[in-house]
């Protein structure tokens, strides 16, 4: 259990725990999202990118951008977010996906991180925002699997369960959009690492409260309540409806321990700058709680309270409810049509064990506060969106997708109501469609429209009878795009190059953008003064250093994967098959090499590929799909060898040869 203080923060959260392996893949939710803090931070921490990103434009930063990248090829990042969020994120290699929930919002704040032999669930109160990673006052339970993981699995499957219920939120997610195909496959990767859990100490009842169309957060107290009834109940909530009782009624009812006059309700709160609070003062003075009290000082800063408990105790046991849903009705789920989709969990243990001591000590309570300490109604992130207008529902996906003619963006509308008057343009100003062309045309549900590479647009803008808001675009095949953020400028010898000498592609850009020679055409960096002795201008040294290199290759290639995300990105990425032969060809056209080296240099990658144990490689995965992506990758390399000019002799006919003995000599 965490809370947010200066020597506690939720962010070290998102760092490997030991042994953990390579990063695979997160599936987070939240409310609001600011995407810059969430790739620089939270992004950048699971995939242990070592540079920092100032935005300074210096070389620590590219070289931070181009880490992030990389490890996103080979990651599955998806973010669930209400349809208020904004969408203007950096990177379209990962998800992030809108819900619209009827008469309500997606509230939940969860996150599950996968590693290679780790996976971490945390389920809280703090949005994907700095201000809830850095400034609140904020909850969170966070839980690694393995023998002493406190959710057991069947929590932990109705986590799933509610995460895969969030993917019917979002208008025109359909089975066949890749996006979908993604996050369901992150969720069943999920799914399968709690089906090995092992079951937990009984000490502590856990049980999963969400707040949804069927059930509400305070259904779930029985399951893990023991022994005579609760006698108290203190609140701790961000935000609250100001004018009904209902949270405060509903929680007093279910204080039934004896003897009456034991019983006590309370809220615990947090002063702001001029004493103020956000807990309506007539709920006191009419006797709905019994005291208000100011929550312990957890450091020096003043931090607006963020944070969602609901505790309740007897004399020998205590349940505790953290989680996402302030209590308000529609957090809570307690009245009326309007409903948010909320994520809490309940814990309770004996008073006398060292958990339950360890519960009772969550809260830090500090003096009483008189009944007329001022009101001030909450403006913050959550709840209250304020002038933000969620994108309707009638705007389902906006899916970037690249085919033999090139890149095209393709809009879909879904049955939902939509406005009259709408317009969707890229980020340049250019209109792609309104509503007059829309309704001219018969409103078809689906339009598409050629984009150039170096035009893909990372979201589009829609306006509505004066509201404008952001629509986040989803890219089919994220190993497709174009290569940025310093690797289009490389040539194919820094990156053999980068294979011989084990070193990252990220380190040949930092030394060749330190050395500002990072173009077309510049030679490799010569970090090392006695490398300058070692020459590859002979044909035998330089067939020697692709031997050395391609060796490197197929120990990369060899490495087990855990998902078929991460072997498409090994064979898409810097250091894969096709992003190299690429490379090789643009280099024989621009006259870096010679059409016979570069036809050799092909041979020798495909046969490469070809001895790789792949199928102890796919182990993990379904190999079907493994022997497809493979194969993609002959073929492509069949395909790039026909680029290159080299009629006849003993080059093309090695090159023929190879490629047929590659094929054959695929082992699975």
């Amino acid at each position: 259990m965490k809370e947010q203080t200066k020597t506690s923060p939720l962010l070290d959260h998102w760092q490997a725990p030991t042994g953990a392996g390579e990063p695979v893949a997160v599936i987070a939710t939240t409310f609001t999202l600011e995407p810059e803090f969430f790739e620089r931070n939270c992004l950048a921490r699971f995939l242990a990118v070592e540079s920092v990103d100032e935005d300074t434009g210096s070389v620590d930063d590219l070289v931070a951008r181009l880490e992030l990248e990389e490890g996103l090829r080979s990651t599955t990042v998806t973010v669930l977010a209400d349809r208020h969020t904004q969408s203007e994120r950096s990177s379209l290699r990962w998800d992030v996906l809108h819900c619209h929930v009827d008469g309500g919002l997606l509230h939940s704040k969860v996150v599950v991180l996968l590693w290679e032999h780790a996976t971490r669930v945390v389920i809280g109160s703090a949005n994907l925002t700095d201000a809830g990673y850095r400034r609140n006052i904020e909850m969170a339970l966070a839980a690694d699997l393995g023998p002493r993981c406190l959710f057991p699995a069947n929590v932990l499957q109705s986590l799933a369960d509610e995460l895969q219920s969030y993917l019917e939120l979002v208008p025109g997610l359909t089975d066949d959009v890749p996006a979908r195909q993604r996050a369901v496959a992150l969720i069943d990767e999920f799914r399968g690492r709690v089906a090995a859990q092992s079951s937990t100490s009984p000490s502590v009842a856990v049980a999963i409260a969400p707040t949804n169309t069927a059930v509400r957060p305070l259904d779930a107290f029985e399951s893990v309540w023991k022994g005579s009834r609760p006698l108290g109940a203190t609140h701790v909530s961000a935000y609250w409806d100001s004018t009904s009782p209902t949270v405060l009624t509903t929680v007093r009812e279910l204080l039934t321990g004896r003897p009456p006059s034991a019983r006590h309700h309370d809220v615990a709160v947090v002063l702001g700058p001029t004493g103020e609070t956000t807990f309506p003062p007539q709920f006191l003075a009419e006797k709905y709680v019994d005291s208000v009290v100011q929550l312990g000082p957890l450091d020096e800063e003043i931090r607006r309270l963020h944070a969602k408990c609901l505790v309740l105790y007897s004399k020998a046991w205590i349940a505790l409810m953290v989680g996402s849903s302030n209590h308000t009705e529609a957090g809570l789920g307690l009245k009326g049509p309007r409903r948010h989709r909320e994520l809490n969990v309940w814990l309770g243990a004996s008073l006398d064990s060292k958990e339950g001591k360890a519960l009772s000590g969550l809260i830090p309570r500090g003096k009483e506060l008189a009944a007329d300490i001022p009101f001030e109604a909450p403006d913050d992130e959550d709840e209250d969106v304020g002038e933000i207008v969620a994108l309707p529902a009638f705007f389902g996906t906006c899916r970037l997708s690249t085919d033999h003619q090139g890149w095209k963006l393709t809009i879909s509308l879904t049955s939902e109501p939509g406005p009259d008057n709408w317009e969707i343009r890229i980020p340049s100003g250019t209109t792609i469609l309104d509503s007059e062309k829309w309704n001219a045309e018969g409103r078809p549900g689906r339009f598409s429209f050629a984009v150039g590479e170096d035009q893909i647009p990372l979201f589009v803008d829609v306006q509505w009878t004066g509201n404008t808001s952001t629509w986040a675009v989803l890219v089919d095949d994220r190993h497709a795009l174009p290569p940025g953020f310093g690797l289009k400028d490389l040539l194919s010898s820094h990156l053999f190059a980068a294979l011989s000498s084990g070193r990252s592609v990220t380190q040949i850009v930092r030394e060749l953008q330190e050395q500002g020679i990072a173009k077309a055409g510049a030679p490799v960096a010569v970090i090392d003064p006695l490398k300058r002795f070692d020459s590859l201008s002979t044909l035998m040294r330089r067939g020697r250093a692709l031997g050395a290199a391609l060796t490197a290759f197929e120990r990369r290639l060899s490495r087990p994967v855990v998902t078929t995300e991460m072997l498409a990105a090994r064979l898409s990425g810097p250091l894969g098959p096709r992003f190299l032969a690429t490379k090789v060809v643009k280099d024989a056209a621009a006259g870096h090499l010679s059409s016979a080296e570069a036809l050799f240099t092909l041979a020798e990658v495909a046969l490469s590929v070809s001895r790789v144990p792949w199928s102890a490689v796919c182990a993990h995965i379904d190999l079907t799909d493994g022997r497809r992506l493979v194969r993609q990758v002959l073929d492509d390399l069949d395909q790039l060898r026909a680029d290159i000019l080299v009629r006849g002799g003993e080059i093309a006919e090695y090159s023929d040869s190879a490629s047929k003995e590659a094929r054959a000599c695929l082992n699975f």
